[in-house]
């Protein structure tokens, strides 16, 4: 997607977040932005955050991960991660029913917790905090089928103490074809949510406006916002030594975002890339 119409106005900036931080980058200094990641020439050590080369307008331009130059984790390592945990936890709920069943039937002790914030889902679960809408959304409605399900070993395994161990067997087999399998289709409508957020970006960046200079990979693009200079705080030296950036972006509604500085993060880059491969 081409950018150029947005350089007739030199005070808008494209934002992006990084581990809960907060970017933004000048429109002037942009290209265009893309999807072509797959396009990248990759190199085998990645790990200082040069990603390796691409063919872009016929020029061979150098091409970085954004969170590692910026000293962030990745988003898509969070979202790869969180989806990883749900699979343990589907995994913990179906077990847990299966314990609560070989209790009811064998009479054995039922040793799992049966507070639902004691869990290790619930402990995530009251601790986790998202701004995504959509995740939230999914994760409210799995409250109530998760409290169900933890209330069921007081109830059913009462029932076998009161000698009433086949209706106590039969509710748990409704439960199990209900509430759990509820509980379990919107975890894995959190994992899907999830999966479908993860879609790199790349950011093509220039130096006068047309000549393509170098490329950052981004994990998802915010939005594009009008600013004024009087809006830019530089007053925060010691974040403006540590980080590339030309100051603080602040907006009226309390968001505040760190404007890169390319010239900065070009010298930063440029040191982690290698010398015979370095472009001007």
């Amino acid at each position: 997607m081409s950018l150029s119409n947005l350089f007739q106005d030199s005070s808008r900036v494209l934002t992006f977040t990084i581990a809960n931080s907060h970017f933004g980058v000048d429109v002037n200094n942009i290209l265009a932005f893309s999807d072509e990641c797959d396009q990248i020439q990759t190199v085998e050590d990645n790990n200082t955050g040069f990603l390796g080369y691409l063919d872009y307008r016929d020029v061979l331009v150098n091409v970085y991960d954004s969170a590692a130059i910026l000293n962030r984790r990745r988003n898509r390592d969070e979202q790869n991660e969180l989806v990883s945990s749900i699979d343990t936890y589907k995994q913990a709920h179906i077990d847990w029913v299966a314990a609560l069943e070989h209790a009811i039937t064998s009479g054995e002790e039922f040793t799992l917790p049966r507070d639902p914030r004691m869990c290790a889902f619930g402990k995530w679960y009251y601790a986790f905090e998202t701004q995504n809408q959509d995740l939230k959304a999914l994760l409210d409605k799995i409250e109530k089928p998760h409290q169900e399900i933890h209330a069921l070993a007081d109830t059913l395994l009462e029932l076998c103490s009161n000698g009433e161990t086949a209706r106590a067997q039969r509710i748990l087999s409704i439960e199990k074809g209900t509430t759990l399998r509820k509980l379990l289709r919107i975890l894995e409508s959190a994992q899907d949510l999830l999966l479908r957020n993860i879609h790199p970006v790349l950011l093509h960046l220039t130096q006068d406006g047309s000549t393509p200079w170098y490329s950052i990979v981004l994990d998802e693009v915010d939005d594009i916002i009008d600013y004024r200079l009087s809006d830019l705080d530089t007053s925060a030296t010691t974040a403006l030594k540590q980080e590339p950036i030309n100051g603080y972006l602040r907006q009226k509604n309390g968001d505040r975002y760190m404007m890169l500085c390319v010239n900065k993060l070009y010298n930063q880059v440029n040191k982690i890339t290698p010398e015979e491969t370095c472009n001007s």
